[in-house]
């Protein structure tokens, strides 16, 4: 059994199963909304269930880490695993096309270090960090190589994983950075002081309220 200490358990649809093989990895999504709730509600009526989700006020773990999850597209027909390859998933309360809170990823980053200590997984990303949204939108050119995925333990975006078509989570470097260091009031700084100077706000609870995804189909 593997269940986050620190997380609220909130059980949905439940798991995919056992794991077929590993090595372990985490993969990043965002929900594509802006409420913990609002995400809830999709995972039910879709049986689309992470492992986790996260937003600025806590960590919400859905299905034990020793089950797969249901989040990636995976296709029969294919011999490559996605949900059952050992990938511990998260959602992130949030959109690929805005800034993610900082205290969402200092959550986000307090998980990771747990998933990464309880799974043995890498701090690193196999297949180069998320890309950014480029003017709101898809950058593209999204490495999703299945080699890599099928071998290699560390981090994925739902962008990096094969069968899948969705470019979340798009996490800015100074959010990468963050997530790989944090969580703690230095990494914190660091990612406020970047944002200042590269002038990207976070967004208010209002915008969030207001955002619309960028996703067809999430």
């Amino acid at each position: 059994m593997a269940r986050c200490p620190f997380a609220s358990q909130v059980a949905i649809s439940g798991g995919a199963g056992p794991y077929t093989a590993g090595p372990f990895r985490i993969v990043h999504h965002t929900t594509e909304g802006s409420t913990a709730r609002g995400a809830f509600d999709t995972y039910r009526a879709r049986r689309v269930d992470p492992h986790f989700t996260v937003d600025h006020l806590g960590i919400y773990q859905h299905i034990d880490t020793a089950f797969a999850a249901r989040a990636l597209r995976n296709e029969r027909a294919q011999p490559l695993e996605t949900n059952l390859l050992s990938a511990v998933q998260i959602e992130v309360v949030g959109f690929a096309h805005l800034p993610k809170q900082g205290a969402t990823l200092h959550n986000v980053a307090r998980l990771c270090r747990w998933i990464e200590a309880t799974h043995d997984v890498a701090r690193r990303w196999p297949n180069g960090l998320p890309k950014p949204a480029v003017d709101g939108r898809d950058p593209g050119r999204h490495n999703r190589d299945p080699d890599t995925w099928r071998t290699e333990s560390g981090h994925y975006g739902h962008c990096h994983v094969p069968e899948n078509i969705h470019w979340d989570p798009a996490y800015t470097e100074s959010e990468v950075l963050f997530l790989m260091e944090g969580p703690g009031p230095a990494a914190l700084r660091a990612l406020r002081a970047s944002r200042r100077r590269e002038a990207v706000p976070e967004p208010t609870a209002r915008q969030l309220r207001q955002a619309g995804s960028t996703m067809s189909g999430h």
